[in-house]
């Protein structure tokens, strides 16, 4: 599911990383990582047959515009996947990060593979 759910971010965003950018990453760049998800409990000891996860995407850039208009493109590409269900959870949310001088917007998905 990580792959492909890369993949598919990184269609939209090339500049796409799991978890944490270089520090000279050209933006605009990606990341995502997941934060939980769906427990299943199998009688049988069973792998599951659905793997879920909440992820989080953040878009990050030097113009304050671009992680807003670019937000809206990546969640309509992701919500039309072939072989993922990925449902936004809520709206994106737009920020300012400090520390490393960028305009970023974040949102939460649900995954299904």
């Amino acid at each position: 599911m990580d792959e492909i759910l890369h993949a598919a971010i990184a269609a939209v965003i090339p500049h796409c990383y799991g978890t944490v950018a270089p520090a000279d990453a050209p933006t605009p760049y990606a990341i995502w990582q997941r934060f939980g998800g769906e427990s299943s409990e199998y009688l049988d000891n069973e792998d599951p047959q659905v793997q879920t996860a909440m992820v989080q995407v953040k878009i990050y850039s030097q113009n304050i515009l671009e992680p807003k208009t670019l937000m809206p493109q990546l969640v309509a590409a992701l919500r039309q996947h072939p072989d993922l269900v990925i449902r936004p959870n809520g709206g994106f949310r737009d920020d300012y990060d400090h520390d490393m001088g960028l305009f970023c917007a974040d949102q939460d998905f649900d995954v299904s593979y």
